[in-house]
């Protein structure tokens, strides 16, 4: 068999046992000239490879190291010139990408420009043996290059080279685990040598090793050569993966499909990349979710003017110190409909909604529970996503806060700063809170108010069975407690839409939205949001150039710093400021806002600010006050706010939740939850007033068990001042908590209604 016979039927191969048939007949003619090398001339290489836990992310890094050889191609044939300080840097530069992303390209540029690197996806044997080939037009690897950068293992290739996204040399060789035989091709020059091998997993004899290691292979020591048209192998590299695991993402589309993984995980792509999916028929550009959430639509996207939005907040940053600076933007989707109940699976995992990205790439996820419980926003926690770009990061905080696959982040200080200033972020953002109160109003149900009252007065009765000095009606808004007997209470509603404000040319007014009579305070770290209106349009600020910027937000005093601003939408915009660790308590000084205006005078407004002290650790006590309480039903997985809620299909996996929303601690219970229904069903078929009385006290218990969990969750934070974050405890874990305590409850309850004359103990 000729070389050239051997690479072509191995391109052609489709199935591993193929692989291996022609394998044995080249080993066959060539005889001991054959050799499998240590991949990364390593004995010991399995533990390096099998980093990864997700053969999908996998393939997303084998993208990105074609991404990198097309950026290298550039880099050569522009001498380098301009230097460009990171892979987004050097696509605007050298590819005419715009700085705001790929949505600033049309359809046809995005088509003509993805065609650099192609995905392509064959039937192969089935789900868990796919074959996957990643082909890139870019630099190309001489056969003599081959073994120190393609088929090695934390080589310093990258190392000094800032317009790449690849660092540790790694990323790619995790695919060798998902696939059974990986077919590695490059051609360096138009016309040159084709450098190929096959890459592979041996075990060796277990008499004498303890495991096995990956090889790649070689002819008298050497990677095999090939001559082909340029016209059948043109320059670049081509990556075939047979017999490759994507049993995990079986569907033509959406989150459990290869489309919608290369999004989701190529969440802002400095290059857009084509796949082919010969599968299911149909070629489509990735452009990654950000530039589809920021209107870019391509040839067969489901939403053919892009996705409809109810709020948007741009890229904005903030610095956080000698950290460096991290960019915010978040996107709130339309309310959900029957027949779209979680909008935001279509762009991002919607159980971690919150994605960090560092050059584009989809480096970690925080949970849907940042959003729903600490933002204080639950009803927008299907519909929110937020991005946080970590390029301008310092170096130290990228290492202490990423993982080299990729795929989760660490927690520490870096970890929390980025968390509270996400929350900082979306609890001042007035619109949120809007939308918020108008999605729960949109969820109410009408209730029985004496089954409510009479509810408060069980739970508060329960409490304090258990131990705990409950100061205040428990449940009792604070606006019933001050109504007059007798008078009727009503509903709160939701504010309306704030109407954006009047644009002039040249502007006439600017203000900071702040009490002109009390001094603004500051503890020393805190940071705020101060919010601004102005009737200038939004090119007089640009939040992320300075320097460009008409209005400057000036802070006269040594105590205070301006962090970052929001961009100005609508005659509105927020200044983040905070006061220094170094600040001293009754220092005073002024913020001042202007705004500059061509030939008139600048218009200026200003509020002095004062330090004062940092608030007292609370003292640990059992007496507590416990907000407001509600407990709403969910009617199983048909029910829309099954879905607001995150909650998984499985009905024996979750019996409740609840959250903070707008001071009341809402409790919501699934009706379907297998051990309540069917005792609620048995005590239906003999007396539908038991059932009714079961269900009371089932509701009960659960308010019980929330509210002792919001007053152990209070005495926890206790020690932790109002601007600063904690951990939340795993929402998995919370969730079996829950159905274990809903468990107790269903037997509870039917105890109390069998013997209505005892008393159970608690505690």
């Amino acid at each position: 068999m000729r070389v050239d016979q051997f690479f072509r039927e191995l391109r052609r191969a489709n199935a591993a046992a193929e692989v291996g048939e022609v394998l044995c007949r080249f080993e066959t003619a060539v005889g001991q000239a054959a050799r499998w090398m240590p991949f990364g001339n390593r004995e010991n290489n399995r533990g390096t490879i099998e980093g990864a836990a997700d053969p999908g992310r996998s393939l997303v890094e084998r993208v990105t190291n074609a991404i990198d050889a097309v950026l290298e191609r550039e880099h050569a044939d522009h001498s380098g010139r301009p230097e460009c300080r990171s892979p987004k840097e050097a696509a605007i530069a050298w590819l005419n990408v715009p700085e705001g992303g790929l949505s600033g390209l049309s359809p046809a540029q995005r088509r003509a420009l993805a065609r650099r690197v192609t995905i392509t996806l064959l039937e192969g044997e089935g789900r868990s043996k796919r074959v996957v080939e990643v082909s890139d037009r870019g630099i190309g690897l001489s056969q003599e290059e081959m073994p120190q950068t393609i088929l090695s293992l934390n080589e310093s290739n990258k190392l000094t080279k800032h317009y790449l996204a690849g660092l540790y040399g790694q990323g790619g060789s995790s695919t060798l685990v998902a696939s059974e035989y990986t077919l590695i091709a490059s051609r360096k020059e138009e016309n040159g040598p084709i450098g190929f091998t096959v890459v592979k997993y041996l075990d060796l004899p277990p008499d004498r090793f303890r495991t096995g290691h990956y090889v790649y292979l070689t002819i008298d020591g050497s990677i095999p050569t090939t001559s082909l048209p340029s016209t059948e192998f043109p320059r670049g590299t081509t990556v075939r993966h047979v017999g490759y695991d994507l049993s995990g993402y079986p569907s033509p589309l959406g989150p459990n499909s290869l489309y919608g993984l290369l999004n989701m995980a190529l969440f802002d792509p400095v290059l857009p990349v084509w796949l082919d999916n010969r599968i299911h028929d149909y070629r489509r550009v990735i452009k990654g979710s950000r530039n589809a959430l920021n209107g870019a639509v391509d040839e067969g996207d489901e939403h053919h003017t892009g996705p409809t939005l109810s709020h948007h907040v741009p890229l904005f940053f903030v610095s956080i110190g000698d950290f460096g600076r991290i960019g915010m933007e978040y996107w709130v989707l339309e309310a959900p409909t029957t027949r779209n109940k979680t909008p935001s699976a279509a762009f991002v995992n919607p159980r971690k909604p919150v994605v960090l990205t560092l050059y584009g790439q989809n480096h970690a996820e925080l949970s849907q529970v940042l959003i729903r419980k600490q933002a204080e926003l639950p009803y927008l926690a299907q519909r929110l996503i937020c991005h946080i770009d970590c390029n301008g990061l310092a170096p130290a905080a990228k290492r202490a806060l990423f993982v080299s696959n990729r795929e989760d982040a660490r927690r520490g200080a870096v970890y929390e700063l980025v968390e509270r200033d996400l929350i900082n972020a979306l609890k001042s953002d007035d619109e949120l809170a809007r939308l918020n109160n108008e999605a729960r109003d949109r969820s109410l149900r009408d209730r029985d108010e004496s089954a409510e009252q009479h509810m408060r007065t069980e739970v508060a009765r329960l409490l304090r069975l258990y131990g705990l000095n409950v100061t205040e009606p428990v449940g009792a808004d604070s606006s019933e407690t001050e109504q007059p007997a007798g008078r009727p209470t009503h509903p709160k509603r939701s504010r309306p839409r704030p109407l954006p404000l009047e644009v002039r040319e040249p502007p006439t007014y600017i203000r900071l939205v702040l009490d002109e009579q009390q001094p603004v305070s500051f503890y020393p770290e805190q940071r705020r949001y101060i919010r601004l209106e102005t009737d200038a349009n939004s090119t007089y600020h640009d939040p992320n150039r300075p320097e460009r910027s008409r209005i400057n937000f000036i802070i006269g005093g040594d105590g205070l710093r301006l962090i970052g601003t929001t961009p100005l939408e609508g005659g509105r915009m927020r200044a983040i400021v905070e006061a220094l660790a170094t600040a001293l308590v009754g220092e005073e000084g002024v913020v001042r806002v202007e705004l500059s205006r061509l030939g008139l005078p600048t218009l200026r407004d200003e509020r002095t600010f004062r330090i004062v002290a940092r608030p007292p650790i609370q003292q640990g006590t059992r007496r507590i006050s416990l907000p407001p309480f509600e407990v709403r039903e969910v009617e199983g997985p048909n029910d829309d706010q099954w879905a607001v809620l995150g909650w998984p299909d499985e009905i024996n996996k979750v019996a409740s939740c609840a959250a903070l929303d707008g001071g009341t601690l809402v409790v919501w219970y699934s009706t379907v939850f297998p051990r309540y229904a069917a005792q609620r069903d048995a005590l239906e078929r003999r007396d539908t007033a038991l059932a009714e009385s079961f269900t009371s006290r089932y509701k009960i218990w659960l308010a019980v068990h929330s509210l002792l969990i919001h007053a152990e969750e209070a005495g926890r934070s206790a020690t932790i001042l109002p601007d600063e974050v904690r951990d939340d405890s795993s929402a998995d874990w919370e969730r079996e908590e829950r159905v274990r305590m809903a468990t107790m409850s269903c037997l509870f309850a039917a105890r109390e209604i069998e013997l209505p004359t005892q008393e159970v103990e608690v505690g």
